[in-house]
């Protein structure tokens, strides 16, 4: 499993790029999902939204950015 990192330096989720398996841990809360070949999964935390997309069945491309609203 690979750490993705949001724009303050926290670790978001990891993911496997190979099965597409994303876990989120958060305050002892583990949710995981597995995201096909160009699906999205959107994580926001304190103000921080952090977009993961699964690009092909090796790799993700991740977005972060603090929430103006």
């Amino acid at each position: 499993m690979e750490d993705i990192r949001d724009c303050k330096g926290r670790i978001a989720c990891k993911v496997n790029a190979a099965t597409g398996l994303v876990e989120v841990v958060y305050k002892r809360c583990k949710t995981s999902t597995q995201i096909p070949a160009g699906g999205t999964l959107r994580i926001e935390r304190d103000g921080v939204v952090t977009i993961v997309t699964r690009s092909s069945d090796s790799a993700f491309h991740v977005e972060s950015h603090v929430n103006a609203a």
